[in-house]
């Protein structure tokens, strides 16, 4: 539904996980069939290192760790048609 890449440098870091699934350059909030709605925390080449779960997309989005820098954050609407 929505993703957001951090550009010349991550958003932050994941605490705790392996050197090479440490830093986070993109995000991804993304909605199941099932209707849960999740924010996924993705390191440069789109791998999930870390995922949470919310009651909605608002949420998601807004929700972005407080290790990270959320001022660079700047949501884009996922388009399927293109």
């Amino acid at each position: 539904m929505w993703w957001a890449w951090a550009g010349d440098r991550p958003f932050g870091e994941v605490y705790g996980a392996p050197e090479e699934r440490r830093w986070v350059w993109g995000m991804a909030v993304c909605r199941y069939e099932s209707g849960e709605v999740y924010r996924f925390s993705c390191n440069e080449n789109w791998e999930v290192v870390q995922d949470s779960d919310h009651a909605n997309e608002d949420e998601a989005k807004a929700g972005v760790p407080g290790n990270y820098d959320d001022s660079r954050v700047r949501w884009v609407r996922f388009d399927a048609a293109r």
